[in-house]
């Protein structure tokens, strides 16, 4: 019998790549490309998820949310939480670790104080938040009439001027944690010698926070920029939880209007159209980060 050809050791180190890429390549397309062209697919079509037959409408899906006032809100909002993740967790998180990163007596408590909210599960957080807003019953209405401050207090999950940034609040209490560990973690990677060496100069605390310490934070800076960007996208069971986006869609974002649409109203056509324009908008943002990612890896490699 013919002797098979032996593989060469380029060819066989090749045949191993492909067999152990084989398995998360196929995982990745079942899990997330082939639900992504279902749901692309699903975005054209009319349909209540039970009937057997689906009416194929094309783009009208897309068009018809373009003149829900209910949508444009829920676009708003999510524009809302972009600029608010991407500048006041991170602005918190940062004056966190900068008063923190010292030894004075009792840091470690602190430190352990303000990581513990980001443990804590969404739901929990949101529980609790809705007691400390409880309009009659709750602390912080309860400290504002003690205090003489009547009129400022509310009904701060019902007033669809000020619940957003309410449940904003809730999410600070909660994010600030993930912001002030990252932040912390890269002023210890900050080499104590150079700041050892800028007050021997006499550089002030404020020209080294300027010059060296943001700096060399910026890594830091990127994956807080990044992750955040990402979560406002994303944001789901927090408002969910605390107001279910009411009242009148006030506190709604894309991913509650895309569940409300498909499960509440049954029109998973327009659910899947809704999810196709997050997924659009979550590119835009995620996007530029991916490519700053890159290029500072590449620069990096040089």
């Amino acid at each position: 019998m013919p002797r098979a050809p032996r593989l060469s050791r380029r060819q066989a180190n090749t045949l191993v790549y492909a067999v152990f890429l084989a398995g998360p390549l196929l995982l990745y397309a079942a899990a997330f490309v082939w639900p992504v062209l279902a749901t692309i697919s699903l975005s054209r079509y009319s349909w209540d998820g039970f009937s057997p037959e689906r009416t194929y409408v094309g783009l009208a899906n897309y068009i018809n949310l373009l003149g829900e006032r209910r949508f444009l809100d829920a676009v708003l909002n999510n524009g809302k939480w972009l600029v608010y993740y991407l500048v006041v967790p991170t602005v918190v998180g940062l004056g966190l670790a900068l008063l923190l990163d010292s030894d004075f007596r009792g840091v470690t408590f602190f430190r352990t104080v303000f990581f513990i909210p980001f443990t804590i599960t969404t739901v929990a957080v949101a529980s609790t938040w809705r007691w400390l807003y409880e309009p009659n019953a709750g602390i912080i209405n309860s400290v504002l009439r003690s205090a003489g401050l009547d009129g400022l207090a509310q009904n701060w999950l019902g007033n669809p001027g000020v619940n957003t940034y309410a449940i904003m609040l809730a999410s600070l209490w909660a994010w600030s944690g993930f912001t002030f560990l990252v932040y912390f973690g890269g002023l210890r990677n900050i080499p104590t010698e150079l700041t050892e060496a800028a007050r021997i100069d006499g550089a002030s605390a404020w020209t080294i926070l300027w010059r060296i310490k943001l700096p060399m934070l910026l890594p830091s800076t990127v994956v807080v920029l990044g992750i955040a960007g990402v979560d406002s996208m994303r944001v789901f069971d927090l408002i969910w939880a605390m107001t279910q986006g009411g009242p009148f869609q006030s506190s709604t974002v894309l991913a509650v209007e895309m569940y409300e649409t498909s499960f509440a109203r049954f029109e998973l056509g327009s659910g899947a159209a809704v999810a196709v324009y997050l997924l659009a908008l979550s590119a835009f943002v995620v996007l530029p980060y991916l490519y700053v990612i890159s290029s500072r890896t590449e620069e990096h490699r040089e």
